[in-house]
């Protein structure tokens, strides 16, 4: 009796433990299983997830970009006008404190820029500058000499440049002066209209 009951027990424990084995292969064979999965994953599914690193990539060249357009240097704004007498016309308003862009306003006006313009008051050249207006400016050549474009900016701007110092800057006093003459302190209709043109081009320069 007692024989049959130890090799119950025994039969019993080699039944538990063949159990146990064949739990533990089947959880192995499955642990198995699971990590060949994992190796076999497709690599172009995860190469398309952006690293850290990847993603500042893509980051800096917008960056770059931003600082780049900061640094452009800002384009200088040119006064409109005045072709080859550009430099000219530049060159003496310095001289006389007379401001560039309304030299050439001036310029513009009295002749839009042709040298060989005459008025009906014997204004002469790109300035209209009378031969006497020139002469006590200090001008001593004749009235042909006027057409040269040099020499009549070179006068023209003297006078201009008296005018917006007896103008005191504004520029409606200076335009009074230069058309109307030094002496003048009231605002006529001409002179008003001739400022007006002014300040229309000025604006536009």
């Amino acid at each position: 009796m007692n024989k049959l009951i130890i090799a119950a027990a025994a039969l019993a424990a080699g039944l538990t433990t063949i159990a146990a084995h064949a739990e533990n292969r089947d959880t192995h064979e499955a642990l198995m299983k699971e990590a060949q999965a994992l190796r076999n994953v497709d690599k172009t599914t995860t190469a398309s997830i952006p690293t850290d690193e990847a993603a500042q990539g893509t980051k800096a060249p917008a960056a770059k970009k931003k600082a780049a357009a900061s640094t452009k240097p800002t384009a200088a704004v040119a006064v409109k006008g005045g072709g080859d007498y550009s430099s000219i016309i530049a060159k003496y308003a310095a001289k006389n404190g007379v401001p560039v862009a309304l030299a050439h306003a001036v310029v513009r006006i009295e002749s839009n820029f042709r040298p060989s313009a005459r008025g009906r008051a014997g204004e002469v050249g790109l300035m209209q500058i009378k031969p006497a207006t020139a002469r006590s400016m200090g001008y001593s050549g004749s009235v042909k000499g006027l057409y040269d474009p040099e020499t009549n900016i070179r006068y023209g701007m003297r006078y201009l440049g008296q005018a917006h110092q007896l103008g005191g800057g504004d520029t409606c006093g200076t335009i009074l002066r230069y058309n109307a003459g030094h002496a003048a302190k009231r605002m006529n209709k001409i002179s008003a209209a001739y400022c007006a043109k002014v300040k229309q081009h000025l604006a536009g320069a």
